[in-house]
């Protein structure tokens, strides 16, 4: 028997799809984290299109890869397809006043 802890859920610019993250406990009190991509249906609910196990001796290479300077360079797509808001610092917004 195999029991299982979400952890995260991460939907997708497509309502129908989904990343979720979990640990399961499988026989012999054995847990492993677990990514699985699901989808929705109708007449099923959600339901798993692939699935992929992260072996304990991998999480710290994953931990490392996720939370890398390039990796925090990611940035999520805009759902507008606009671009990013500018942002302006405190002293440039002070400065744009004066005058």
């Amino acid at each position: 028997m195999s029991n299982e802890t979400l952890l995260n859920v991460f939907p997708t610019d497509d309502e129908r799809r989904r990343l979720v993250v979990a640990i399961q406990r499988c026989e012999g009190d054995v847990d492993r984290l677990v990514l699985r991509q699901e989808s929705f249906s109708q007449d099923v609910g959600w339901f798993t299109q692939s699935s992929m196990a992260i072996e304990p001796e991998q999480l710290p290479g994953l931990k490392m890869a996720l939370t890398s300077n390039t990796a925090r360079k990611l940035q999520r797509p805009s759902r507008s397809g606009g671009a990013s808001p500018a942002v302006l610092s405190f002293s440039e917004a002070a400065t744009s006043r004066v005058g």
